[in-house]
């Protein structure tokens, strides 16, 4: 049977926390000391022994994952210098010895320091978790900031000779809402700011909040009565009529509730 590799993410924010986890593991192999012997199986060993050690510190994002992969290599670079350190006394080279301790001890102090901000970080996100609004608030940030940079690697550079021109989004979240009701045009943006993606956003809303989403959509607004943060207003036109791949999934989860209550 062929082997199918997995298909990329539809979504560019998941893509890119991959290919962050996927450069976080890569550096931290690099920092580590050679394995006991040149087979697969101890390198193997090796790298699996520190991603147990990061996942043991309970990184939940990106930024703790390589606070805890910085702490992780670190600690174990440490711990080959004072191996290392103690090999060299013994053969009787001091000068070597007394450098190779001094090294492993300042790696350790950095291995620490790197544990304890992890901690106040995972700290300040747990009490942020305890609220709600604040939770919303900082994913759907974090979201955001993802799509757009994703955009950004996506966006070709103008040439130098030529105007700086707005960089028309994928088609895949290109908004085509009903020509009774079209979203209010962008104002053009001043010189030197960021060109909003409003169909990309509205998206990212569906992905981040179909609840919310969906009800904006089967009201055809915003309603009267929400409990929860309203988005932009010049966001509400593009959640109603877009033709994302989310918003369209949560039309057809409409349909599926209707026939089923049916």
């Amino acid at each position: 049977m062929d082997h199918c590799p997995a298909p990329e993410p539809a979504d560019p924010t998941l893509r890119l926390t991959r290919d962050a986890y996927y450069i976080a593991v890569h550096t931290l192999r690099s920092t580590l000391p050679a394995p006991e012997d040149d087979s697969p199986e101890a390198t193997a060993r090796r790298d699996h022994a520190a991603i147990v050690q990061v996942a043991a510190m309970l990184p939940a994002n990106a930024d703790e994952a390589f606070l805890a992969a910085q702490c992780v290599g670190a600690r174990l670079y440490g711990a080959d210098c004072l191996r290392q350190a103690r090999e060299l006394a013994a053969a009787k080279d001091q000068v070597w010895a007394r450098k190779c301790g001094a090294q492993g001890l300042s790696a350790l102090r950095e291995s620490r320091q790197a544990r304890s901000l992890l901690m106040r970080l995972q700290a300040a996100r747990e009490l942020r978790e305890k609220d709600p609004a604040a939770t919303d608030r900082a994913a759907w940030s974090e979201h955001c900031t993802l799509g757009l940079m994703a955009d950004a690697l996506a966006d070709t550079p103008p040439a130098a000779a030529t105007p700086a021109e707005p960089v028309a989004p994928p088609p895949a979240l290109v908004a085509e809402p009903p020509p009774v009701s079209e979203p209010p045009a962008s104002e053009p943006p001043a010189d030197g700011a960021p060109v909003r993606n409003l169909a990309a956003e509205a998206e990212l809303y569906a992905i981040m909040y179909p609840r919310r989403a969906k009800l904006i959509r089967a009201h055809g607004g915003l309603p009267d009565t929400i409990d929860f943060g309203p988005p932009d207003p010049e966001l509400v036109p593009f959640i109603v009529h877009g033709t994302t791949p989310a918003l369209l999934a949560l039309d057809a989860e409409v349909v599926h509730e209707a026939a089923a209550a049916g």
